[in-house]
């Protein structure tokens, strides 16, 4: 038996249900009632689980539990929590969080640092101070060099390097979760680390930070080099080697000891894997974009409440509306015209899946702004130009697959785009300030997962081909 026909059955049992009368209300017969309940058989359709829920009288707490295990039941444990993972991921991107302010200190609340090797017992906050002293001494020397390995759990992560000035450099090794059953993909950690690792690169982007991630599972090499403190903080002139409870440490002053550490650190670099490459100036993106093409697949996903327009750009309006102060720009023009031309080529064979939002082609209708390129690399366009590029996206309907959400999912404004292919992926979304950041995606299961989610997403959250036709035509005349 699934999970799902346990709970059934004993709601069943539990609120003694004459299951004739039940199956008379599911308009079933009662041997498919009782191979439902048996788990022999899955109940057909979501719709039959709800007015099973209504029959027995469920609370909504109940209902969305017994629907959970419905939908369990009819993949897998670890797809279900993979699929929901990547949707929360969606929904509640901010790659703008609001920073915490450091609370005030006594000098008492801190270890002595006049020794060169000190052990450390703190509370979160202790620890997040001693943190932030640090990183101000690193910006005070002017050498900018963080190497930190150790989980986006640490104590005060997204507010850690706020003081961190532009020219710094922050590597940041992060240990993945291998799940050993699939219940683990349930609060699955690594896209939780995912989340805040996407929205540190927003905060040091507009600060001009390099920051690097890399990843590592566990039980490789790095915890058998320091099994009791396997997390560091490692800068210029001090180290930390902290638990991976974060409550407890070694402190270290002794520059051959941070040395050390840091050579060490750098060799487990080396044997990583690059999590997310930051792509952030207009000629590296075009680059990677051609990569893009470059790979063979099957299909292409674009996801993004704000749909690409790109394809459906003219060497004319390039010409028009690209900042005439931007370096080389007569080679971005060719470049970027050059792109369009093979997109247009490559879409013709392969026909992407486009989902978005009618509120995504509001605000281009509205604004003139492709989200897709920074603000200072061109100016919004004018309306006849907009008009014209809708057009042009409507007549390539037939070429695109195109997928109208009924809900947007995240926010319209500094949204996160996601474009995948079979064995290459990129998330880009605009900080506040308007300026672009793309991480290519490189780590094969989220590339996967994101892919699973997209080719199964629930065909209610769509409208209809047909429906999306009626209701971007119409949207085209209000302007």
């Amino acid at each position: 038996m699934s999970e799902f026909s346990q709970m059934l059955e004993s709601y069943v049992n539990e609120k003694k249900v004459n299951k004739f009368q039940m199956a008379k209300y599911l308009s079933i017969d009662r041997s498919s009632l009782h191979k439902i309940i048996q788990g022999q058989r899955n109940a057909p359709s979501k719709n039959l689980v709800i007015r099973m829920g209504k029959y027995l009288e469920l609370s909504p707490y109940e209902l969305n539990e017994l629907l959970e295990l419905y939908s369990i039941s009819l993949i897998s444990p670890q797809r279900y929590y993979r699929r929901k993972n990547v949707q929360l991921f969606l929904e509640s991107f901010d790659p703008n969080p609001s920073l915490i302010e450091m609370p005030s200190f006594q000098a008492s609340d801190l270890p002595n640092l006049n020794r060169s090797v000190i052990p450390l017992r703190a509370n979160g906050i202790h620890l997040e101070h001693l943190l932030y002293q640090i990183n101000e001494r690193e910006k005070e020397s002017g050498k900018g060099t963080i190497r930190f390995l150790g989980t986006p759990e640490l104590p005060g992560f997204e507010n850690l390097f706020s003081q961190l000035t532009a020219g710094t450099q922050v590597k940041h090794i992060l240990p993945f979760v291998r799940y050993e059953n699939a219940a683990d993909y349930k609060n699955d950690q690594n896209f939780l680390y995912l989340s805040k690792v996407v929205s540190v690169y927003a905060q040091f982007s507009d600060r001009l930070i390099d920051y690097q991630t890399s990843y590592y599972y566990s039980g490789e090499s790095i915890r058998s080099h320091f099994p009791p403190f396997p997390y560091w903080v490692i800068t210029s002139e001090y180290a930390l080697q902290l638990s991976e409870d974060y409550k407890e440490g070694i402190f270290y002053q002794d520059p051959d000891m941070v040395a050390f550490m840091a050579e060490t650190f750098d060799g487990l670099w080396n044997r990583t894997n690059l999590l997310l490459i930051p792509v952030q100036d207009g000629l590296s993106q075009l680059r990677l974009n051609q990569e893009l093409l470059k790979a063979k697949t099957e299909s292409e996903i674009h996801f993004s409440l704000v749909p690409c327009l790109m394809p459906f750009l003219t060497r004319r309006e390039i010409e028009m509306y690209l900042s005439p102060k931007l370096p080389d720009r007569e080679k971005f023009i060719d470049l970027l015209d050059q792109y369009i031309t093979a997109i247009c080529q490559r879409h013709a064979q392969v026909h992407p899946q486009m989902i978005f939002s009618l509120d995504g082609i509001r605000r281009f209708m509205e604004t003139g702004v492709f989200d897709e390129f920074p603000l200072d690399l061109y100016s919004p366009l004018k309306m006849q130009d907009r008009k014209r590029i809708y057009s042009r996206f409507l007549q390539k309907a037939n070429q695109y697959e195109y997928k109208l959400l009924k809900e947007n999912m995240g926010t319209i404004v500094n949204g996160i785009r996601v474009n995948l292919s079979d064995s290459m992926g990129f998330i880009q979304f605009m900080t506040h300030t308007g300026k672009v950041i793309l991480l290519s995606l490189e780590h094969p299961s989220f590339l996967a997962s994101f892919k699973d989610y997209f080719e199964t997403m629930d065909p209610d959250r769509f409208f209809t081909s047909e429906e999306t036709i009626e209701k971007l035509n119409k949207l085209q005349y209000s302007f």
